[in-house]
């Protein structure tokens, strides 16, 4: 099965009370933005990992609806020049969401969740939250191959930075991701990935 028709096998999923005209509308611009141009991480293969790492665990999410989609919506909008990428992605998917029938409270909790990976901190006791942001920097913990591919990505997609502007900003970055402590705050993810991050963080910023 191709990566565009499994994701919208758990787009249909997660929308059952959608017009199907809407649903299907809405995630062929879903795809647009994700596949666009100079996308070479934040695409839809970051969006299928997501839902990789997150499906099997779908019987411990409390409201697995809003997770997924706020896998689907969380980098719809990505601009590198911009700040707002979140917000401005949680915008469109309270606006499509709503037209879709979406409840309110479940577009809240993805308002919510798309917000956090601003600043990869959740709730206090919002497990949801948790598992979603872990998802989010799996990525960390791949293995070095991946992970060099993945720093690459991230690179070309600021190519407009210069290179000694981009490198003090990108260690800064890393660094307080090492500050995070422990990095994955679940004990799924931080049993599977964190050595792993580690390791590739204090790699990556001896490079920078």
């Amino acid at each position: 099965m191709s990566t565009t028709n499994l994701l919208y096998t758990y787009w249909q999923e997660s929308l059952p009370q959608a017009d199907l005209t809407l649903q299907q509308f809405f995630f062929k611009e879903l795809v647009q933005a994700y596949e666009s141009e100079k996308r070479y991480y934040h695409n839809l293969a970051h969006i299928k990992h997501l839902f990789d790492l997150l499906a099997p665990l779908a019987a411990h999410m409390h409201d697995k609806q809003a997770i997924y989609l706020a896998i689907f919506y969380h980098d719809i909008v990505y601009n590198s020049l911009r700040q707002d990428n979140e917000w401005q992605s949680a915008l469109l998917a309270q606006k499509q969401l709503a037209q879709m029938q979406v409840p309110t409270t479940v577009i809240q909790r993805v308002t919510t969740l798309i917000v956090a990976t601003k600043t990869h901190i959740a709730p206090k006791n919002d497990q949801d939250c948790a598992y979603f942001l872990d998802a989010d920097l799996a990525i960390l913990g791949a293995s070095s191959h991946i992970y060099t591919q993945y720093s690459q990505q991230i690179r070309e997609e600021y190519a407009w930075i210069p290179t000694f502007v981009y490198r003090r900003g990108r260690k800064r970055v890393l660094t307080q991701l090492l500050q995070k402590k422990p990095l994955y705050y679940t004990s799924h993810f931080r049993q599977q990935f964190e050595m792993q991050a580690l390791k590739n963080l204090h790699a990556a910023i001896a490079l920078l």
